[in-house]
């Protein structure tokens, strides 16, 4: 009766077995071939070096063999944001937010609101603040031209931004 390490035993030392022939016989050739091209080759350091590469070679391949190739799981695509939203409309609602919830109120909330009615003059009117200031100033009226023409760290309340956007969705 054979023991269970008996038939995985022999294969493996004939494996190894064969890796040192092939290591012998490239050390062999790698040697034979230096002198035949009229070099002074090292044997012992030929030897050394082609059994590092072998054994680094032997070890990669062997432990390649026996690990299961990797498969990435996918999270399903989720889209970042609601089909059809505009991301524009979030960055405002995110800037307001912040403009509300600050402690330091910054310039960011009257950038914003600039932007925006700079885009409806010129979109609606073809004027711009800078070009057509009198203009613009009649089109927006004394409140929201008061704004954007005042201090740009100014905080408003919740009251006065819907003014402000209502104004803004008007033009």
């Amino acid at each position: 009766m054979s023991s269970k390490g008996d038939g995985g035993g022999d294969a493996s030392n004939r494996s190894w077995r064969n890796r040192i022939a092939l290591t012998a016989f490239l050390w062999l050739v790698a040697c034979a071939g230096a002198w035949a091209w009229g070099l002074a080759p090292r044997p012992g350091l030929l030897a050394l070096v082609i059994a590092a590469a072998g054994g680094v070679l032997w070890l990669y391949l062997d432990i390649s063999g026996e690990t299961e190739p990797v498969t990435w799981v996918r999270i399903a695509d989720d889209p970042i944001r609601v089909p059809g939203e505009d991301p524009r409309l979030s960055l405002l609602m995110r800037v307001i937010s912040g403009h509300l919830d600050a402690k330091d109120v910054g310039d960011q909330l009257h950038r914003h609101l600039a932007a925006v009615t700079d885009e409806r003059l010129l979109a609606r009117h073809g004027i711009t603040r800078s070009a057509r200031p009198d203009r613009a100033a009649t089109v927006l009226g004394p409140d929201l031209y008061g704004f954007l023409d005042g201090p740009r760290t100014r905080r408003l309340s919740p009251a006065q931004i819907d003014h402000f956007l209502k104004r803004i969705e008007t033009l």
